[in-house]
This record gives C-alpha cells, structure tokens and sequence, in this order.
C-alpha cells in the first residue's frame, strides 16, 4: 500500500491525476437510518440496489446516515441486514487509512464493511440498522460492546465503509476510425495493456485502484516507471523487465496511429480535420496525424491539448513514440548509440550529445521535438528527473508549463544541486543561440524583432540556427518601449553578463583566446569575462572589439555586473533601495556612498572594480557617452579610435576634465565632475597618472590602501623624490583639487564642521569655499585640524600660479604674453609668480589685484624659506621676529608688521605723496572680516620698535604688491582731492555719513555717493564765497565790473623761512 501512495504522489507532481482513488472515511455522527428492504442481498456483481444513486465520490457512511441527504453519501441499500460472508469480515481487518474517496458509479465495485476494535463513543444504533429509542435504549437489545451480533458486524465500534475492486471485466477488441481519414484501428482490452499480462503484480501493487481501458493502467505503470528513475531517497517502485517491455511496446504501437490512441482519437477528432487533413493528397505516413496536431497545440481546445500533452510526454520518454523522429534518426540511434535501452529520454539525449555527427534529418527533426517541449518541465525528460528534488525544494508552489518552472529554476540556479545546475545551464546555452526555443520571446517581442531587427518572415516557420535576432534585441534594448519584452531581453543580457556560454557573439570570437589564457577558469560569476579583460592587450583583434562592446552593454545595468550586484545586496536595501538600476544610477549612488562606515568590504571592492573600469574609457559611462557626445566631437575630438576595440586609456576623459570650464551640455559637466571625484579619491582611477606613478606607488607607497586619496597623500608628501611624469601628473590633479573643496578629499573631511558654520551659503567652484575658510580662520571657533590643512594649502599654493583658481583665471592672458617660458617648465619653484612680479607694471589691473592678493597670503601664512615670501625672510627676523618670536605662529602677524613697516618707511622716507601721507594719518574704522590687520597693535609692535626699519629693495616690492588696493592710484595726482577727501572723513566721522566707500580693512576705495553729493555742495559753497569775496573787493576799490582781471597771490614765509628755503 505505500508503494501504491508514492505512485500516486508521482502522478500529482507531474501533474496527472488517477481517476479513481479507494477511499475510507471515518464517521463522524450517528444519524436515523432509513429502512431497507429486508429481501436485499449483497452481491459481487453490480446490481442496483448495490451502487449508490450518482456517480459522485462517495464517503464512508456510518451505519444511521440519511439516504436522500447527499447522493454522494449514500449508504448501500443493504447495509447490515445479512451476515457478512468471511471475505467481508476479513476485508474489514485489512481496512487502510481513512479519508480517500471513491466514484462509486464506476463498474467493478461493492461495498464491504470493516470496523475497529475501539471507539470512544459508542453508536447510536445497532449493527442491524434498528434505530435506538430515547435515552439510548432500542427496540431490541444491544449485544455486549465489541462482540459482533447476528449478521457478523460489530455492535460498538467504528463503522467503516469503502468500495472495494472485483475482478476488472474484460472489455471486446473493437475496430476504432474515430478520425475518418487515418486508417481504422483494432482496439484491445478498452485501449489499454492486460491486467492480467506481464504488469500483473505491478498492477496489483501499484494500479490496483484503476480501471482497465483509455489507457489508465498503462499510464499508471508508465508513471511508476518514471519514478523508479527519478532521484530520491523515497520507495521505488520495482518494475520487472517483462512489464517495461509491454508498456514500451503498448506505448509505441499507438503512436503509428490516432485510432490506436482512443482518448486522444476521441477529444481531437474535430482538431485533426480542422488542422490536419492532408492524408487525402500526400497520403497517410504513420504518426503523421498526432505529430501535425502537435503543431497546432496551441490552437486545439482544451480537451485535445490535454490528450496530446500525453503523447508528447510518451514521445520525450521513448524515441519510437514519435515515428517521425525515429524515421529520421533510426541510422543515426544505431551507429551513434548503440546498445542504448530505449526509455527516459536516454536515446535522445545520446543523439544530442552528437548533435554535430548527426544527418540533418535527423537534427532537425530532434530539434522540433526540443521546440514543442521546451515550455515544459515535463517534457525534459534529463531536466525533469534530475532536477525533480530542487522544484519541490525551491518551486513546489510554481505549477508545470509556459516555462514557469523553469523559470523558477533559473532564478535559483546559485542554489541548485550540481546537476540540475548542469542541466539548467545547458538548457540555457541552447536557447540563447536559438530564438525558436523560447515562444515567449518570440511572441511578446514580435514587433520589436520585425521593426528593429528588420526580420523578414515567419517566427514560427523559422528553421535555421541562428542567434542574431536575440543580439539584435539586446543591442536596441534601452529602445524598447514594450516592458514585458525589455524585461525578457534585460534577462538574456544579465544571463550572458554572468557566463560566457551565454554570450553567443562573445563566446565565438573569444573561443581561441579563452582556451589560450583562461582554460583554467570555470565559467559563470563573470569569471572568464574578467579574465579576458585583464588580458585585453594580447587578445586577437576581433575577440579585443567584442569584448569591448560587451563591457560597454553591461555596464550599463547593476543586473549586468553580477558580482557586484551579488556582494552589494545589504547595500542596495540600505544606501540605494529607490534608485533605478538603468544608466548605472544605482551604482553611482554605491559609488558615493562606499566610504560609510556600515558599508561592507566586499561591495566596496567590487564598486571600485567598477571605477577602475569605467575610467579606461568614457564610454564605459553611460550617462557621461550620452551627455557629453556633442562636446567630446567639440572639445576632443579624434582622440580615440572607437572601431579598433582598444580602450581609449583615460584620454577623453582626461581632455573633458582640463576643458571642464568649455563644456556646455550641464549633464555632461555633472558627469566630468563625477569622474574628477573617483579620480582624487583613488588614484588608479586617473589611467594617465596610474601609469605615470605606477613605480613611484610601488617605492614609497606600496603599503598605503587606495581610496579616500590616501595615496595620492602619500606622493605628495615625497614630491620631491618622485618622477618627473608623476610629479607632473600630480600637479595637475593638485589643480584640479584647488578649484572645487569637493575634489579635496582631506579638506573636505576636516573642514566639514567650519564649512557649515562659516560658509554654509557659499557655493562649491572656483575656489569660493575654500576663500571663505581662509578668510575666517583667526575665528575662535575655528577648529585647529581645518586651520592647519588651510594654512597648508595655502602655503602650497606658492608653488605654482596654477594652484590658485583665481590667479590662474585673471592673469591666464599676461602669463601666456609674459610669462610663457617660466609657465613651460611646470616647476613647483614660483617662477611665474616671480616673473608676474617682476613685470608688475605691465600686467592688467586683474592680475595686479590677483598677485598683490596671492602674495598677502603668502605673508598672512609666513613660513621661513617660503617660494614667494623668501624675498623678505631677512627683514622679518630682524624687524618681527627679533622683538617677538612667536609672532610667526599667528597666522597674519607677520603680515602686519612688514605692512607697518612699510607704512612707516614711505612716510617717513618718500615715494609717497601726500595724499597717502593723509589716508595714513587719517582714523580707519575698524576692520571687517579679515584675517590681519595693518595696526602696530595687531602686529604685536609698538612705534618705537619700528623706529628705522627700512625693508630690503626685494622684500619693498613685494610688500607694496601684497599691500591690499586703496584710494593711493585715484587720488595721487591732487593735493586738492586729497585735502577734500580728509574733509570728507571728518564729515564721515561727525555725521556718521558714509562719505567713503572702505574696505575690510578701512581703507578708502572710492567716494560714495552720498560723499559726492557732499563734494557737489562744497564746490557749490566756494564758488558762492569767491564770488562774494571779488563782488566785495571791486566795490570796495571802486573797480568797473566789466574788463578785468583777478590775480591772487600767496603770502610769503618770513625772510629766515624763505631763505631756509632757498
């Protein structure tokens, strides 16, 4: 019996269901029994009174169960009124299991009783069928509880019922032409094999619940067959050789012809003339009719296609159940697979693995049987049984056809056994060079194929190898607007990302070189692709340009790059779970966030294989190749072939980057400055300077990770050891860095608290943040870390002009005019800021205020020895830092004692004019927001110790450059507007008018406009008094008011003075 229960869990997972089954059933409830006739006999035959009244399935009833209640419940008319014979008797000791049910209308059957030997509840009438009386009692006595009564039944115990088998009637042979024009057929034992043949035992122990005809009996010992081949670790049922051997022979004769086959004869009669009536013109072959019908199974009715799904499921097993095949591959089993047992699908897949010694008939007829079950786990004979163990543990829900299970499968295909992952794969390796075998592609993707792969003909007539339709999709994948098909292609490129038997185009132009480099990697997780990759230079010319595109295609997608999207799972949910995965957003988005302190290792590792990639070549970037296509043919063009399949090293993206400032498409400046981040923060990011630096890296850097600009650190800090390429490369990084605090990895970090609370507002570019920081670092609540990188960086700026965004933009012309020769060598020496100097004079007005600022902030961060400010070492040890040592550890003072002293020294010794004499004597307001201050208090000197200072001719020049602009170059040439604008700050400081316009520092700029409404009076007012004062004179001497001639004269010194004088 529980061999016979396995069957049957064969048979429900492959989606058959036996028609009958044996049933018990346990009562439940006492109920009225309605009364027999007493003349009613049990019998083995099938008289009337012994079936119930439908065709249901019927439960076993108690003994009181109400007739009329549910036919399908009915109890047999004769229930407990004879003796049981001992037959019944012993049928009731070997009672199975409770629960099953019968279809009682099926002949063969009579009802027999059994009972158990205990029951908690004793039954409320007696074994004769006398219904008790109120309270319990009945109408005749009870016997002792257990002991049977006079017709052999028990009195108290469970009452069971079930239908039990007689012996199966023979059914007459008979001539079947249910299908007119396919040959008349004679049909033996109901169109089934003998119950009483070679699968006797079989079919008591395993079918003995079936009936003989329509092929049950043989359906179920094929099905128990199956499972005797199925892996597990279940019973299996034994079948005798003999018993195979019927089922085989049974199996193959009613494939010749549809009238052998009833059932199938019977549901697909109006099918065959609809679809398959052409025996009339090319006459009748055998098995021609099944085969057409199973062409058009998707357009037969349901009742057809459920009797054809058998047929085909017998033609996978055995060969010969398919004529057509085994017509074409009869020469080819024999030569090639010989000694082969016909059954499980073993000579078809011999036949397969021999696919290229085949004859052609025989290949493509092999091949049409593989498309009609390709949708089909069923139907894979080698996919169904060793891959049977993993759908119940991972598909067990997923039900059979349309490739569900299949699909199911493939999704789990990490976790397969070995060999349904072998099995998987090899079903995947054919179906990606053959658009035929998947119908869903095929039919969701129609219009695509027609319209973007300019396909001609018929999908479902193709018959030629070919997988250039399925690239085709692929390559116009981001173009598809239909989502079921863009899901089915993403699915191909995700497949044939992972493993190179996937990726038809890629598999065939590299097959040389993979056996040459990389016949030692095992494919799948993109082993051999990376292999490839890493071996990109001493790969053939057409393997070098495939694999070229591929990369360009996955790097597309995080579902193309399968290591990364495998190792960043946590990642995604955490960092990125609202991110599409087009366009590699969703890897940018890992990109940014990879330094996080929750963000694993192996992620991380596989997001900067990623940047090392997409820094070989642009085009690696999707989102960069898209927007910054027409400013690459602008800025940069001709810098990369793109048909030799070589990588463009870096140069293109190199070109964008020193063009940043010319790009014109903003997505595309985004996309540059993206690059620029991954380039500061790991130095193999920047292919040029990687190579440039790789022996550099290796000497002095070679225990430093990469990321987070750790690296690049480290060269810098031995620049003066390093190569002169990778010096050279540095400096342009350091350029780079210099003009946005976000390319500045260690500033950034440091300096995170000051930049929200100094510059929150100030937007990143052209160096403002950083300015911003500088300008507010005496602050106290500037951190100590920040100041100290600041200062740094300031002081590094000296080095070269180009390490200063806002030098480098306004003094680019008189560079280029002036200073070519010194800009050429690239020196880290200061010689442009020594030759800007030099021809100070000549230079524009931005420049001059640029280098006097570039040069006060040298000053303000003062070092010993310093590029710019060596010039004045001398003079600060002996003015400054004599009377004050520690001054030079206060950022700015150094800075305001040579402003002192300078100050001092044109008063005191010329050059100055008088009207700087005034704005010097002249009270300043106090100082805005600046870093230093020009007061001998700030200075940390009083005016005594300054007394005779007089700076070097160098050190001069370079403090009057580095003194910030005032009023000195617009009012030098008047003494008048000089003594005017004295008055004017005295106005100022009585009125509290702002008269002047000052700077931070309180110098004079400019008069605003209200001080020139105020001039506009004093001018008024002294013409008013001159003519007042001539009006009055020439009355008063009597003068005419008309030809005259004024001449006023000044008052002479005394005699002493004006001889002192002389």
């Amino acid at each position: 019996m529980k061999a016979g229960l396995l069957s049957v869990v064969l048979v429900a997972l492959l989606g058959f269901s036996s028609k009958h089954h044996v049933a018990w059933a346990e009562d439940a409830a006492a109920q009225p029994a309605i009364a027999q006739p007493a003349s009613a006999q049990p019998t083995t035959a099938q008289p009337a009174t012994a079936q119930p009244a439908t065709a249901q399935p019927v439960t076993a009833q108690p003994a009181t169960t109400q007739s009329t209640a549910n036919p399908a419940q009915q109890q047999p008319a004769n229930w407990g009124a004879t003796a049981a014979s001992p037959t019944q008797q012993q049928q009731w000791k070997e009672g199975v299991k409770a629960g099953d049910v019968v279809d009682a209308a099926e002949p063969g059957y009579e009802y027999v009783y059994g009972y158990e030997d205990y029951l908690e509840e004793p039954l409320t009438e007696d074994a004769t069928g006398t219904p008790a009386k109120a309270g319990g009692d009945s109408s005749s006595p009870k016997p002792a509880a257990g002991a049977p009564n006079a017709t052999g039944a028990p009195t108290n115990g469970t009452m069971k019922q079930r239908l039990t088998r007689s012996k199966r009637v023979k059914k007459a042979p008979f001539s079947n032409k249910e299908v007119e024009f396919a040959p008349a057929a004679e049909v033996k034992f109901g169109d089934d094999i003998d119950d009483e043949g070679q699968c006797e035992k079989e079919i008591e122990k395993y079918c003995k619940d079936e009936d003989e005809g329509d092929g049950q009996l043989a359906d179920c010992i094929s099905d128990a067959i199956a499972q005797s081949e199925l892996p597990g670790d279940g019973e299996v049922p034994e079948i005798s050789d003999p018993c195979r051997e019927e089922v085989y022979q049974y199996i193959v004769k009613k494939a010749t012809n549809i009238n052998l086959n009833v059932p199938l004869a019977k549901a697909c009669k109006n099918d065959a003339i609809k679809f398959c009536n052409v025996t009339w013109f090319f006459g009748y072959k055998a098995g021609q009719v099944i085969s057409c019908l199973r062409e058009f199974k998707n357009q037969v009715d349901k009742k057809c296609k459920k009797e054809l799904f058998k047929a085909q499921k017998n033609a996978v097993i055995y060969i010969q159940a398919d004529p057509m095949v085994w017509e074409a591959c009869k020469d080819d089993t024999e030569s090639l697979c010989k000694g082969i047992k016909d059954g499980g699908g073993r000579i078809q897949s011999c036949l397969a693995e021999n696919r290229m010694k085949l004859s052609w008939t025989c290949e493509e007829q092999l091949f049409q049987q593989e498309l009609e079950s390709a949708d089909d786990i069923r139907l894979s004979t080698r996919l169904f049984a060793k891959c049977m163990p993993d759908k119940r543990k991972f598909c067990k829900d997923v039900e059979p056809g349309h490739a569900r299970a299949k699909d199911c499968l493939e999704e789990h295909r990490k976790e397969l056994s070995g060999p349904c992952q072998e099995e998987i794969d090899q079903m995947i390796e054919k179906r990606v060079r053959d658009l035929r075998l998947d119908s869903r592609l095929r039919s969701t993707c129609e219009n695509e194929i027609f319209n973007m792969c300019a396909f001609q003909g018929d999908l479902d007539d193709m018959d030629t190898y070919d997988s250039t339709v399925i690239n085709c999709l692929q390559d116009f994948n981001a173009e598809i607007k239909n989502t079921e098909c863009k899901r089915l292609v993403k699915k191909y490129i995700a497949l044939a990302s992972e493993d190179i038997r996937f990726d038809v185009p890629l598999a065939e132009a590299c097959a040389d070189d993979r056996q040459k480099f990389c016949s030692a990697v095992a494919p799948g997780s993109a082993r051999v692709f990376r292999c490839l990759t890493n071996q990109r230079t001493q790969l053939s010319p057409i393997c070098r340009a495939t694999l070229f595109d591929e990369e360009v295609r996955f790097s597309e997608n995080i579902d193309f790059r399968v290591p990364m999207k495998e190792a960043c799972t946590e990642e995604l949910k955490t960092y990125c779970k609202d991110m599409p995965h087009d366009n590699a957003l969703v890897i940018s988005c890992l990109s940014e966030k990879k330094n996080e302190k929750d963000f694993g290792k192996a992620c991380k590792k596989e997001v900067q294989e990623y940047e090392h990639e997409v820094s070989q070549d642009y085009r690696f970037n999707p989102r960069l190749k898209k927007s910054c296509d027409q400013d690459i043919k602008t800025l940069c063009p001709g810098l990369c072939n793109e048909n030799d399949g070589n990588v463009c090293g870096g140069k293109v993206l190199r070109c964008l980057s020193d063009h940043s400032s010319q790009i014109k498409a903003k997505n595309c400046q985004k996309e540059v400055y993206y690059f620029e981040k991954m380039e500061v923060s790991d130095y193999k990011n920047d292919i040029i300077l990687a190579e440039a630096c790789r022996w550099d890296v290796d000497k002095f850097c070679s225990t430093v990770p990469a990321g987070q600009g750790q690296v690049h650190k480290c060269l810098r800090e031995h620049r003066k050891d390093l190569s002169e390429n990778c010096r050279k490369e540095e400096l342009l990084l350091e350029e780079k860095e210099s003009s946005n605090i976000e390319l500045n990895v260690g500033l950034l970090k440091a300096c995170k608290d000051e930049r929200k609370l100094f510059c929150k507002d100030v937007q990143p570019g052209q160096a403002r943040v950083f300015r911003c920081l500088a300008e507010n670092m005496n602050d106290a609540d500037f951190g100590s870390p920040c100041k100290n990188i600041v200062v740094n960086k300031l002081q590094r700026r000296q080095n070269n002009w180009k390490l200063d965004p806002p030098l480098r933009r306004a003094c680019k012309e008189d560079v280029a005019d002036k200073c070519a020769a010194e800009d050429s060598k690239n020196s880290e020496d200061g010689l442009v800021y020594k030759c800007l100097v030099a021809k100070y004079e000549d230079i524009k007005e931005g420049c001059q205020k640029e280098l006097g600022r570039a040069i006060h902030m040298a000053f303000f961060t003062w070092t010993p020895d310093a590029v710019l400010t060596k010039d004045c070492d001398e003079d600060i040890n002996k003015y400054c830092l004599a009377a004050r040592p520690n001054m030079a550890s206060r950022p700015g003072a150094v800075g305001s004692c040579l402003a002192n002293i300078l100050e001092r020294q044109e008063r005191m010794g010329g050059g100055r004019s008088l009207l700087e004499d005034a704005v010097a004597a002249s009270p300043a307001p106090a100082a805005a927001t600046t870093p230093a201050t020009t007061t001998p208090a700030s200075s940390g000197l009083n005016a005594q110790a300054l007394q005779g200072a007089k700076l070097s001719d160098k050190c001069y020049v370079l403090a009057d450059i580095a003194e910030p602009p005032n009023i000195k170059q617009a009012f030098d040439s008047s003494l008048s507007f000089a003594l005017l604008k004295s008055q004017l700050d005295k106005l100022d400081a009585a009125t509290g008018i702002p008269l002047v316009s000052r700077d931070r520092r309180g110098t004079a700029r400019a008069i605003s406009l209200s001080g020139w409404v105020a001039l506009l009076g004093i001018t008024a007012m002294g013409a008013l008094i001159l003519f007042g004062a001539v009006t009055a004179y020439r009355r008063f001497r009597g003068l005419s008011d008309r030809d005259y001639s004024l001449v006023v004269k000044q008052q002479h010194p005394p005699a002493h003075g004006r001889e002192g004088h002389k």
